[in-house]
C-alpha cells in the first residue's frame, strides 16, 4: 500500500511537473507570438483569424476584434486570392509542410500592403490539422523602392530612346551592356536587349573594322578623356554607293574613385547637314561665276560678301567693298538702309526694283535689284542680286534722272503695295466674282433658287467688298507713321452699317457657340458723317478680337450718344466674357506688333489691330480705353466726333444692265482663259460659256502657247504671275507671230500701278483687266476688241432720285382682253420667263412668275391665273411669241 501510494504519489508529482511544463510553453509560445516584431496570426481551417498578434494589427490596420470577425481572403488583394488559397489548402491537405508566399493586403485606410508570408500547420494532440500559423514581413517600402527603381529605369530607357542620338555603353572589356532604340535600328539589331553580352566582333562581320572602333574606345578609356564631336565618314558605303558620315562623341565612365567602368558612346548622323554643306559649297561657286552681281550686307547695309562680278562691274577690289555701306554705291539708300526699308522688307520677304549704281570710276549704270531679307542664327541680313540693264534703260535716262527724287521717297511704299495687291486682290477676284455671278443666276431663275439665298448672297457681297476696302485701308497705312493719313468724311446710314457687321460676323460667332448682341439705344442716328471706313475697320477689329479670344458666353456691342453744344459724340462699348487680359499687359495692348500673351497662343495676327483703331479714332476726333479681367472677360471702349446728315445726302449707285445673252447672227467667238488659280479661270469660264461663248483653259503660259497653236482663238484672258512660264513670256511669244497679231491678249492682273500697266503693254498685250474686276468690265473689254453685240436684259426705268418707274397701271377684267401689247407693257426678260414656263407646261413655275407681277397689275395677275386654271397654255404661248424679240 505504501508502495502504490508512493507511486502514485510520483506520477501526480510528474503530470504537475508536465502541466506546469507545458503551460510554461504555451506561455513562452504567447509571448513569442504576441510579442515578435513581425505579423503573427493563427487561422482557422476555413480560413478565419482565430489570433493575430500587435504587429500583424499595426501592418494591416485592423484591431484584434475586427480581424476576428473576419476572414484573410476578405482582406486580400483580388488578384492573390486564388493562388493564396490554392497554397492554403495545399498546406491542409498535407501535400507540403509549409510554404512561403508574397501577397498583398488591403489596409483598413484603403492602400494595399505587401507582405511574405511563412506558414505552416499546426496540429492537435493526436496529429490532425488544427489551425494554420502565418509569420508575415511587411516588404511594402521595399516594394516601394521596387517600384520607383522600376520607374526610374523605365524613365532612362524613353529618354535614351526618345533623344535624335544614337547611344550605346560598354564595359571594360568592351563588351556591350546596352545602346537605346536609335542606335539599335542604325546597327539593324531586333531590339535594343539584343546587344547586350555582344562585341564589335559579333556586329561586323569585317574584324578591321571591328578592331578599328575597339581602338577608338580603348584609347579613351586610357587617357579618361571624352573625345567630343569627332567627325568622321562611316567605315562602310551603302548599298546605293553613299558615304555616309557621323559626329561621334566618346565618353568614359567613372566610378566614385575615380576608376574606368566602361565607355558611352553618341552618334548622330550628318550626312544631310554635309550633303547641304557640299550644296552651300556649289552656291556658292555659282554665285561667285554667276553674270549677275551679288551684295550681301547686314542690318547696318553694310558689305561683308561681294561675289567676282561686282568687282568687275563696279570696279571695287572685295577688300574695298568690306569698308562700304549701301549709301556709298546707290544714291538712293540712306544712312543704315537700302532704298528699301528693313521693315518693309522683313514683312514683305523680297522686293524687285530699280535703280542706279555708282561705279568706282564715278560713272552710273541703271540696275534692276532683286533684294532679299535672310535670317540666319537670330540675325538679320540683306542679299541683293543685281543685273545691268544700262542698255535697256539708255532711252529713259532722262525721263529716270527727273523722276529719281521723287521715286526715291515713294519707291518703298510703292514696292510694298505692289506685293501686297497681287497676293491678297488676287483671291478677292474669286470672291467678288462669284458672288456677281450667283446674283445673276438668281435674278435670271428665281423659281429655281430659293428666295432666302438672296440674302446670303448680300452678305457675301457685303463681306467681299468691306475685305477689298478694307486692303485699301492697310496698303495705306504706312502714311499713319509719316502723318500723312487723313480723314475721309462721308454721309452714310450708321444703322445699315451695323446690320451689316452683324450679318457678317453672326455666322462665326455662332460656329463657336457665342451670341452676337447689338444694342443700339433709340437716339442714336441713323444717318452720319465721318470716316465710315475707319469705323467700319475699327468695329470689325474689336468684334473680330472679342470672338477670337471667347469661348463661351456672349459678345455685346453698345452705342449710344451725347450730345453737346460743342460736339456730338458717337460712344461704342465691345465687351467679352473671353479670357481677359492681365493687368501687366494692358499697357502694351495699344502698342504695334506686342501681343498680349492669349494673343500669341492664339498664333493669328500681327499685333497690328489695335494700334490702327487707336490711330482711327484718334483722327476721327476720339479716345479709346480698355478694362479687362483674367478669365472673366474685356471690354473697350471708344467715342468719336460726328455731324448728323439727311437721308438725302446718301448717295445710291445707279443699277447697271445685266449681259443675257449674244445678239443673234454672231460668229463662233472662241476664247482662251489662262490663270494658274483654278477658281479665277472658273469664274471667267462660268461667266463667258453661258452667253455662247467656245471657252478653253490653261493653267500656265506654256500650256496656253500650245493651245493657241491648235486652236486659234480670237481672244485669250492672261494672268501674268504664273510657275512654268508667266504671261509675260507666252505674250511675247505669240506676238512675235504673224498668226498672233490677230489674237487679242488682255491681261488679267492684280496691280494697280501705272508702271506695272506700262511693264504689260510693252509685253505685247493688248489691254488690261484689274483683279477684282467687275462683270460689266469684261464685257466691255471683249466688246471693244472684238465687236460683240450683247442682249441685255431690260429694267424698269428710274427717276431722279433714283425710284423705280413702274409701268403705267393695267386694268383688264376678261381673258379676251388680254394681248400682247397689254403684256408688252412688262419686262422683256419677265416676258421670256413667262414664255419658257408656258412652254414647259409647268404651272408652279408660272405661277411663280406671276407672282411677280406688281399691284398696279394686279388684273393682269388675275387673267393669267385664270388661264392657267384652265390649262391654257396655248394662250400664254402664243401671246409671249408674238412680242419676244
Amino acid at each position: 500500500m505504501n508502495s502504490e501510494n508512493l507511486t502514485i504519489q510520483t506520477l501526480t508529482e510528474k503530470l504537475k511537473q508536465t502541466e506546469t511544463a507545458l503551460l510554461e510553453s504555451e506561455n513562452r509560445f504567447r509571448d513569442l507570438f504576441h510579442l515578435a516584431p513581425i505579423g503573427m496570426a493563427e487561422v482557422s481551417l476555413d480560413g478565419q483569424f482565430l489570433e493575430v498578434n500587435s504587429s500583424f494589427c499595426e501592418f494591416i490596420g485592423y484591431s484584434k476584434k475586427e480581424l476576428m470577425q473576419r476572414g484573410f481572403n476578405q482582406i486580400t488583394h483580388p488578384h492573390d486570392r486564388d493562388v493564396s488559397m490554392d497554397y492554403f489548402s495545399r498546406l491542409i491537405q498535407g501535400e507540403f509542410k509549409q510554404y512561403n508566399l508574397e501577397k498583398r493586403y488591403r489596409h483598413k485606410e484603403g492602400h494595399w500592403v505587401y507582405g511574405i508570408l511563412h506558414c505552416y500547420l499546426r496540429l492537435d494532440p493526436v496529429g490532425n490539422p488544427f489551425s494554420v500559423i502565418t509569420q508575415v514581413q511587411d516588404i511594402t517600402e521595399y516594394k516601394k523602392i521596387e517600384e520607383d527603381l522600376k520607374q526610374q529605369k523605365e524613365y532612362l530607357r524613353l529618354v535614351l530612346d526618345n533623344i535624335p542620338q544614337q547611344v550605346f555603353w560598354k564595359d571594360t572589356n568592351l563588351v556591350f551592356k546596352g545602346c537605346n532604340k536609335k542606335w539599335a535600328e542604325y546597327a539593324q539589331l531586333e531590339s535594343a536587349e539584343s546587344v547586350i553580352g555582344k562585341t564589335d566582333y559579333d556586329l561586323f562581320k569585317n574584324w578591321e573594322v571591328a578592331e578599328f572602333y575597339r581602338r577608338q574606345d580603348r584609347r579613351v578609356m586610357a587617357s579618361k578623356k571624352p573625345e567630343l564631336n569627332v567627325i568622321a565618314p562611316k567605315q562602310k558605303l551603302t548599298t546605293d554607293g553613299r558615304q555616309i558620315w557621323l559626329d561621334i562623341s566618346r565618353v568614359p565612365m567613372l566610378d566614385t574613385d575615380g576608376y574606368v567602368i566602361g565607355i558611352i558612346g553618341v552618334l548622330e548622323d550628318i550626312t544631310e547637314q554635309k550633303e547641304i554643306d557640299e550644296k552651300l559649297r556649289l552656291t556658292q561657286f555659282s554665285i561667285d561665276k554667276s553674270r549677275d552681281y551679288v551684295l550681301f550686307t547686314d542690318i547696318n547695309a553694310r558689305f561683308f560678301y561681294t561675289n567676282e562680278a561686282a568687282t568687275k562691274t563696279l570696279g571695287y577690289s572685295r577688300d574695298e567693298f568690306l569698308q562700304m555701306q549701301v549709301k556709298d554705291i546707290d544714291p538712293n539708300a540712306s544712312e543704315n538702309q537700302w532704298s528699301i526699308s528693313w521693315e518693309n522688307l522683313r514683312q514683305q520677304g523680297s522686293f524687285t526694283f530699280e535703280s542706279i549704281h555708282k561705279m568706282k570710276s564715278g560713272e552710273h549704270i541703271s540696275v534692276e535689284i532683286t533684294l532679299s531679307y535672310l535670317e540666319y542664327n537670330n540675325k538679320e541680313y540683306g542679299c541683293a542680286v543685281v543685273r545691268d540693264i544700262s542698255e535697256r534703260k539708255q532711252t529713259e535716262i532722262v525721263l529716270q534722272q527727273a523722276k529719281e527724287a521723287a521715286e526715291t521717297a515713294n519707291r518703298s511704299k510703292s514696292e510694298f503695295l505692289a506685293r501686297m495687291s497681287h497676293e491678297l486682290r488676287t483671291p478677292l477676284n474669286a470672291i467678288l466674282g462669284f458672288t456677281q455671278l450667283m446674283n445673276r443666276d438668281l435674278k435670271r431663275k428665281q423659281s429655281v433658287l430659293l428666295q432666302d439665298h438672296q440674302e446670303h448672297l448680300e452678305i457675301i457681297g457685303r463681306s467681299g467688298e468691306h475685305l477689298l476696302n478694307l486692303i485699301n485701308d492697310v496698303l495705306e497705312m504706312s502714311k499713319i507713321e509719316a502723318g500723312q493719313i487723313s480723314l475721309n468724311s462721308i454721309h452714310f446710314d450708321l444703322l445699315k452699317l451695323l446690320h451689316s457687321l452683324r450679318d457678317m460676323l453672326e455666322l462665326k460667332a455662332q460656329s463657336k457657340g457665342l451670341e452676337l448682341l447689338f444694342e443700339i439705344d433709340s437716339d442714336v442716328p441713323q444717318h452720319i458723317q465721318t470716316d465710315e471706313s475707319k469705323l467700319r475697320q475699327v468695329l470689325i477689329n474689336l468684334l473680330g478680337n472679342a470672338i477670337k479670344f471667347t469661348d463661351t458666353g456672349c459678345i455685346i456691342l453698345r452705342a449710344k450718344t451725347v450730345k453737346n453744344s460743342k460736339a456730338n459724340r458717337l460712344i461704342f462699348e465691345v465687351e467679352d466674357t473671353g479670357s481677359g487680359i492681365s493687368p501687366e499687359e494692358l499697357q502694351y495692348v495699344f502698342q504695334p506688333f506686342i501681343q498680349t500673351e492669349t494673343g500669341r497662343k492664339s498664333q493669328q495676327g500681327t499685333g497690328l489691330g489695335l494700334s490702327i483703331s487707336q490711330k482711327f479714332i484718334k483722327l476721327m476726333g476720339g479716345k479709346i480705353t480698355v478694362s479687362s479681367q483674367l478669365g472673366q472677360g474685356t471690354c473697350f471702349r471708344f467715342n468719336i466726333n460726328f455731324k448728323p446728315a439727311h437721308t438725302s445726302q446718301i448717295s445710291s449707285k445707279p443699277a447697271s444692265k445685266q449681259v443675257i445673252g449674244l445678239a443673234e447672227n454672231k460668229p463662233n467667238y472662241r476664247i482662251l482663259v489662262v490663270d494658274d488659280n483654278w477658281t479665277n479661270r472658273q469664274l471667267v469660264v462660268k461667266l463667258l460659256k453661258p452667253l455662247g461663248f467656245e471657252v478653253q483653259e490653261a493653267d500656265n503660259g506654256q500650256e496656253a502657247i500650245s493651245i493657241w497653236e491648235k486652236w486659234q482663238p480670237h481672244l485669250i484672258f492672261m494672268d501674268m504671275r504664273m510657275p512654268v512660264m508667266d504671261g509675260y513670256e507666252a505674250t511675247q511669244y505669240i506676238k512675235q507671230h504673224l498668226q498672233g497679231q490677230a489674237t487679242v491678249i488682255i491681261a488679267l492682273t492684280a496691280s494697280v500701278f501705272q508702271q506695272d500697266r506700262t511693264v504689260i503693254l510693252s509685253a505685247g498685250c493688248d489691254d488690261f483687266v484689274r483683279k477684282p474686276f467687275r462683270v460689266e468690265v469684261l464685257f466691255e473689254k471683249i466688246s471693244k476688241h472684238l465687236g460683240v453685240k450683247f442682249l441685255y436684259e431690260e429694267t424698269p426705268d428710274v427717276d431722279e432720285c433714283g425710284n423705280t418707274q413702274l409701268p403705267q397701271k393695267i386694268e383688264i377684267t376678261d381673258p379676251s382682253q388680254l394681248t400682247s401689247e397689254v403684256l408688252a407693257a412688262m419686262p422683256e426678260a419677265w416676258i421670256q420667263a413667262l414664255h419658257q414656263a408656258a412652254t414647259k407646261l409647268n404651272s408652279k413655275l408660272i405661277t411663280e412668275v406671276i407672282a411677280q407681277i406688281p399691284e398696279t397689275h394686279a388684273s393682269l395677275a388675275k387673267i393669267l391665273t385664270q388661264l392657267v386654271n384652265d390649262f391654257r397654255y396655248d394662250v400664254i404661248i402664243e401671246l409671249t411669241s408674238k412680242i419676244q424679240k
